[in-house]
């Protein structure tokens, strides 16, 4: 998948709280990436000592700035060289010494990185902030899938019945119920009434709400009985064309403790391993934008339709 226009975009690429006292090396769209805390903020590189191709990311971090491990070249927040120990006393340092600077942002407890210059501000999901709302952040490893893949699966419920059965849905009862995707400015929103039954809990047919916000980010609110909300927001890192790592923030508000924390992983590793089983199979792992490489059903495939048009019209291309 062509990547210069999704470099314009803010990705997650780290969990807060992954970063410690070494620098923490990560991919995004192909591009090896460190980050690292540069004391009150956090800075991204390019993970490339620019002397001799060593990866930053194998350093050290010493008050604030980043040292390679290889002779010591040491960078400042700003991406400049302020030390090389090679050099003897009075040698001034090459202003061309530099690495790579990418802009980064904190939110959520999430590090986002953006490659190039914003084209659109990182995705609002209140939800996740809301302090009404008990949230917990559920971290995975790397999928053998695209982003798009990962986004157009959550997006749809027609597989409940064949790949959730008795999590989800059941195949006894497999037809899709009508709905109708709105589009809100550059997102994608549709509402379905499915049956709520979801490994943790049965509430009877419940509203389930989708947003869509590209390129790779996906948020669900189911609407239960008695007030009770329970969102789900995936926000995808996009490693490179056929790998991700994503990133689920479950949302409630009920049972507002951390004991109920483990009845919802044990229901994920389940939903996980099913779904993990199906999106790794998938070929071509890049999500095709061109309509007629696949077939669809107009009424149950709205939503992925949608998303792929959507995907074309920012400028996503194919290989």
């Amino acid at each position: 998948m062509p990547y210069d226009v999704l470099r314009h975009y803010w990705h997650p690429v780290a969990a807060v709280d992954e970063l410690g006292n070494k620098p923490f090396g990560v991919q995004l769209l192909d591009e090896r990436v460190v980050v690292y805390r540069a004391k009150d903020r956090i800075v991204a590189f390019k993970d490339l000592c620019i002397h001799r191709g060593t990866p930053l990311s194998l350093g050290r971090i010493d008050d604030g700035t980043l040292v390679c491990a290889y002779h010591g070249w040491t960078y400042a927040s700003d991406g400049a060289c302020v030390r090389i120990p090679s050099l003897g006393p009075g040698q001034s340092i090459p202003a061309k010494a530099r690495v790579t600077v990418y802009q980064t942002e904190t939110r959520y407890g999430l590090v986002w990185v953006c490659l190039d210059e914003p084209q659109a501000p990182i995705p609002e999901y209140p939800a996740v902030e809301d302090p009404a709302l008990y949230t917990m952040l559920v971290k995975f490893g790397i999928w053998e899938t695209s982003g798009g893949r990962m986004i157009e699966n959550f997006a749809d419920f027609s597989h409940f019945a064949f790949v959730h059965p008795g999590l989800n849905g059941t195949p006894d009862d497999p037809v899709a119920p009508q709905y109708q995707v709105e589009r809100r400015g550059s997102e994608l929103h549709y509402t379905v009434h499915l049956p709520g039954d979801f490994g943790v809990g049965s509430w009877g047919t419940v509203e389930h709400h989708y947003r869509i916000v590209p390129p790779f980010s996906i948020q669900l609110t189911r609407n239960m009985s008695e007030g009770r909300r329970y969102v789900l927001t995936l926000l995808v890192q996009p490693v490179s064309a056929k790998k991700i790592r994503r990133f689920l923030f479950i949302s409630r508000n009920y049972d507002m403790d951390e004991s109920h924390d483990q009845q919802v992983q044990d229901y994920l590793k389940v939903v996980t391993a099913q779904d993990r089983a199906i999106l790794e199979q998938q070929r071509p792992e890049e999500l095709p934008i061109d309509l007629s490489e696949e077939f669809h059903l107009r009424g149950p495939d709205a939503a992925s339709l949608a998303y792929r048009r959507l995907l074309a019209e920012i400028g996503v291309k194919e290989p």
